[in-house]
This record gives structure tokens, C-alpha cells and sequence, in this order.
């Protein structure tokens, strides 16, 4: 029988190896949540590393129209400075390098009573007929025009299917570029800044 002055007795060999075992195991696992940490953190010099599935936008990609800041600088838009408005055709659209919505825009004129009489008499066209409306697009040169974030589009018969004039979404006047750009003729109206404000389904007749 053990004589207790001796005090307890010494845990066995086999408990010891244990708790030293379930020691080091709570250790790896502190070690490799701290580097996990610094993984998906950063590392010690600042550097940001990006989380797996973190959002993050695509590139190219820019915010919808109406949602930025009205800049304050010109535009790049390739019209006279002071001139309001124009006439025209759009046939493309582009999103530039200042994040804004660039479309190339051919110029026309639509001439009136003499003005278009005069016209059709060096042509040999029709005077009479001609004087209630004639559309003149000599010049093949298309213009890069830039549209404000907030620019308005107001359709008619093509955008809007109305015979008046109503407000459609930026992206029905985007949307029928392909196919009917060369023969929709509208009105751009320009901002101080050369950024068109308004586009404008026009009738001629």
C-alpha cells in the first residue's frame, strides 16, 4: 500500500505523451490560421490581396448612363465651339477611354423653301417638290460626339412607336444603331461644354 507522505502519484509516460500531443496540434492549427489571415489580407509590406469570390468589376464595363458626376471639364466632341444643336444620322456607339458614351455622328442639313429650290435647280432636280424639305448629306466625314451622363432621348414613331414625341431609355436609341442608324434622322442638343444634352427623334415632311 503506498504511503501517503509520499504525495500523488506521477501521471504515467502514455498521459504525458497525450497533452504534449494535443499541445503541438493547437499550435499548427494557431500557425496556419494566422497565414491564412495574411493571405487573404494582405502581406506584412501592405499589399492587398484580393479574396477569392471578393466582388470586383469587369473591365470595360462602366457605370450606366445618368449615374456619374456631370463633368466640368469640355467634351471631346468634334462641333464648333457655341453651336446648340445639329441634325443627323448616328452610326455607332462606343464607350471611350473618359468612361462616357462616344457615338459617331454624321452631319446633314435640311433645306427649306428657296434655299432648297436653289439647291435642286444647280441639280436638276424637281424645284416645286423640293421646297417642302430637302436633305443634303454631301460630306462623308463622321464626328466623334461624347453624351452626357444624364443626356435625355426623347423617340418618336421608331423609338417610341408614338407620333409624338416621348422619353425612351438611352439604351432603345443604342439598341437600334445597327439597323435603322443610317436612316433615323435626329436632333443632338449640346450643353455649354460640347456634351450632348438631348437627342432628338426628327419627321421630316
Amino acid at each position: 500500500m503506498a504511503d501517503p507522505s509520499e504525495g500523488p502519484s506521477r501521471p504515467s509516460r502514455a498521459v504525458v505523451l497525450a497533452v504534449l500531443l494535443l499541445a503541438a496540434v493547437a499550435l499548427v492549427g494557431l500557425g496556419a490560421g494566422f497565414l491564412l489571415s495574411v493571405a487573404e489580407d494582405g502581406g506584412s509590406d501592405g499589399t492587398r490581396v484580393r479574396r477569392t469570390g471578393s466582388a470586383s468589376p469587369s473591365p470595360g464595363v462602366t457605370a450606366p448612363p445618368g449615374t456619374q458626376a456631370r463633368p466640368t471639364v469640355r467634351a471631346a466632341s468634334e462641333v464648333e465651339r457655341g453651336r446648340a444643336k445639329d441634325l443627323g444620322y448616328l452610326l455607332g456607339a462606343r464607350t471611350g477611354e473618359d468612361g462616357l458614351i462616344h457615338v459617331a455622328f454624321d452631319r446633314i442639313q435640311l433645306l427649306r423653301g428657296d434655299a432648297a429650290a436653289a439647291y435642286a435647280r444647280e441639280r436638276g432636280l424637281d424645284e416645286e417638290e423640293a421646297r417642302s424639305g430637302l436633305v443634303v448629306n454631301e460630306n462623308p466625314r463622321t464626328r466623334d460626339m461624347v453624351l452626357a451622363p444624364d443626356v435625355k432621348v426623347l423617340g418618336g414613331v421608331q423609338l417610341a412607336a408614338s407620333s409624338d414625341l416621348e422619353a425612351v431609355p438611352l439604351q432603345t436609341l443604342l439598341d437600334s444603331l445597327d439597323s435603322d442608324g443610317a436612316s433615323l434622322p435626329l436632333e443632338l442638343r449640346y450643353d455649354e461644354l460640347s456634351y450632348v444634352v438631348e437627342v432628338r427623334e426628327k419627321r421630316f415632311g
